[in-house]
């Protein structure tokens, strides 16, 4: 899952980052659920959940949006990146990076 969001990263196929990502938030999605998801992530899910985030936020920001360039599934995008963002700042919260929840924070409250 992280190579294919890197991989996509690296030859600019947005497709493939936020299809990792989707990947993720929805195997995830039943730990997430749970009021103590931070404490039963397994330990590769951590970078993945921060490999995905970042993916998709260089997505967003390399991103021209233009009436040429419609993306039909932007909000589905959005949807998925908030929740993700989310996660990731309370899982930063749980672990004392208030400094790292704060920048997801601040990153989502921009988009």
């Amino acid at each position: 899952m992280i190579q294919g969001v890197k991989q996509g990263q690296q030859t600019g196929q947005t497709w493939l980052v936020f299809n990792g990502a989707i990947d993720l938030w929805n195997s995830y999605l039943p730990v997430f659920k749970k009021g103590n998801f931070y404490e039963l992530l397994l330990p590769e899910g951590v970078p993945a959940m921060v490999e995905c985030f970042e993916g998709m936020n260089n997505c967003f920001i390399n991103a021209s949006f233009s009436s040429e360039a419609i993306d039909y599934e932007l909000d589905k995008k959005m949807q998925v990146f908030t929740n993700l963002s989310i996660m990731l700042a309370r899982l930063y919260e749980f672990n004392v990076k208030n400094d790292d929840a704060v920048r997801v924070c601040d990153i989502l409250l921009q988009k």
